[in-house]
């Protein structure tokens, strides 16, 4: 996946994996929406931010749903807690505060991992674990639309990695492999 656009900007930075960041005007944009699919339009609510907070992290999905995750302006080290905010189709807004510390990845949902991988990213404990969480597939036991995480169950992420990380393997891509490997061991 790549971000093209954020809609309302005159400049920002693009990312695709494997390349480096460039700066695109907001034509481009416009340009980059006409020639996608329908459909295939994920939505970030990464500007929708309390005064003070920082966001850290956004998931989004087809369905116009997301997570974002942010780093209140009052955090505490000491007691590392994230603010959680998930939008679903029509714009309805939950959010739950996370202590990331309390994170368990053998036994958490999709929202409460989340916010524990950009903690270990945004603290340098684990600057990849973001990206690499990002990148596991969801099974068919996860909520399709992210904004029904909070509802969800919890999940067992060091599985799901590893059978992520054995597919890399069959297929021999053994960048993919390493990659999830760090992961599994980071948190075995």
């Amino acid at each position: 996946m790549s971000v093209a656009g954020i809609n309302g900007t005159a400049n920002y930075p693009v990312y695709t994996p494997g390349k480096a960041t460039r700066n695109v005007s907001n034509n481009n944009f416009s340009q980059q929406i006409n020639q996608t699919k329908a459909g295939s339009i994920f939505t970030f609510h990464w500007f929708d931010t309390p005064e003070g907070d920082k966001p850290l992290g956004a998931l989004g999905d087809k369905g116009n749903s997301s997570i974002t995750v942010y780093k209140p302006k009052d955090f505490d080290p000491e007691n590392p807690v994230y603010k959680v905010k998930t939008w679903d189709a029509e714009g309805n807004v939950t959010e739950r505060m996370v202590d990331v510390s309390k994170v368990d990845a053998k036994n958490s949902d999709r929202a409460d991992m989340f916010a524990y991988a950009c903690y270990l990213t945004d603290s340098g404990q684990y600057p990849e674990a973001q990206s690499t969480f990002c990148g596991i597939p969801i099974s068919n036991e996860q909520p399709e639309n992210l904004s029904d995480s909070f509802k969800a169950g919890k999940f067992n992420w060091l599985e799901l990695a590893k059978s992520f990380m054995q597919m890399q393997y069959d297929a021999g891509n053994l960048r993919g492999y390493l990659d999830y490997k760090k992961f599994v061991d980071f948190f075995a």
